[in-house]
């Protein structure tokens, strides 16, 4: 063991003192395919199970079904929040995105749909607009309202609540299957030829139609975190809070049904850590944290700590008796620790802008 210290040590010295990381093209390849392709890989998997827990509730509805429809819900929203840093590629391309999470939802219009008798299809869904179905729809349809608690009485489903879930739940698992075979199998779903996207932005080159260098793709997914960073902060966190207390608005917090806001916001930024470290589930490889390191070390291990940080602090904005974003918000100590979690994201946001992205151009 101390011959093998002593030999590194040499090598370093002979290498001017640096033991050089990963190069950009490791770091591409490990995160196209171990971080990304596989956070929608799971995706679907979890959508499959979400539709699988809601035809079980509207087939034998009771508490037990019904928590276990939740529970699938939230499951199936874990992978998804977690990809928000890199919403980039076919999600984008395909409108895809709209299609799974637009919110807020338009809950006038749904609870007219649900009024009529009109038949509910998944087609019928598909032609409505896009604050009509997705993550928010199955959102409201099994937790409710979000006012007093964030479940929704059985005695409150109807028939055609049943109907709306089962189609809803069905088509959210058709755009996350679709989303998971564009990276995986082929970008473009009407040409066979096309390969899957994690082709193209794991192998960047002249050739490529999309990506014609490393800094290209480094770049893109510097970005990715930059903007996440920037949208949890100034617009999922402040823009409810607004001003002060008097002109907070619950109504345009994300996933406020089922109170999982702050779960989803720190899945956001989960997203970053997945990005910056290369670490997915129990996939550990190098990420852009590796093009830092090979700059400035402690600037590398200063930010992986930044981004641990900011996931600790939206976890804090939770009321201690319970509840969530839409209640803290309502608090002076609650928005205490909303505008500390803002502030250290903006500085997250900050470094990522000036002290990563230039890095791109110095490799």
């Amino acid at each position: 063991m101390k011959n093998l210290k002593l030999m590194i040590a040499a090598i370093a010295l002979l290498m001017g003192g640096k033991v050089f990381a990963a190069n950009n093209q490791e770091i591409i390849s490990h995160i196209s395919y171990n971080v990304i392709a596989a956070t929608y890989v799971e995706f679907a998997h979890a959508t499959v199970s979400l539709k699988q827990a809601v035809d079980m509730f509207v087939q034998n509805p009771n508490e037990s079904t019904l928590a276990q429809a939740q529970a699938a819900w939230r499951g199936a929203r874990m992978p998804w929040e977690s990809s928000e840093a890199f919403l980039f590629g076919p999600v984008d391309s395909l409108g895809i995105d709209p299609m799974l999470d637009t919110w807020p939802l338009n809950r006038q219009d749904l609870d007219s749909v649900l009024a009529s008798s009109s038949p509910i299809t998944t087609d019928m869904i598909r032609s409505l607009g896009t604050n009509l179905q997705g993550f928010h729809t199955l959102e409201y349809l099994l937790f409710g309202d979000g006012v007093q608690t964030n479940s929704r009485p059985l005695s409150q489903f109807t028939q055609r609540h049943f109907e709306y879930l089962k189609a809803a739940a069905q088509l959210e698992m058709e755009y996350a299957v679709a989303l998971a075979n564009s990276w995986t199998t082929h970008y473009n779903p009407e040409d066979a030829s096309t390969p899957g996207y994690v082709v193209i932005f794991a192998q960047p080159g002249a050739n490529n139609p999309f990506y014609t260098s490393d800094a290209a793709v480094m770049e893109e997914l510097v970005n990715g975190m930059i903007a996440i960073a920037d949208e949890v902060a100034n617009a999922k966190i402040a823009e409810p809070m607004g001003a002060d207390i008097n002109s907070a608005n619950s109504g345009l917090i994300e996933s406020p049904f089922s109170w999982n806001s702050l779960n989803d916001y720190t899945f956001n930024i989960r997203s970053i850590y997945s990005v910056y470290t290369g670490t997915y589930r129990t996939s550990k490889g190098p990420g852009i944290k590796a093009m830092v390191e090979r700059h400035n070390p402690q600037l590398a291990q200063q930010i992986e700590q930044q981004i641990l940080a900011c996931m600790q602090l939206i976890q804090a904005i939770r009321p201690a008796g319970g509840g969530d974003l839409g209640q803290a918000i309502l608090t002076v100590d609650g928005r205490a620790r909303a505008t500390q979690a803002m502030e250290a994201l903006n500085q997250l946001q900050s470094v990522l802008q000036t002290q990563v992205l230039p890095l791109v151009d110095k490799n």
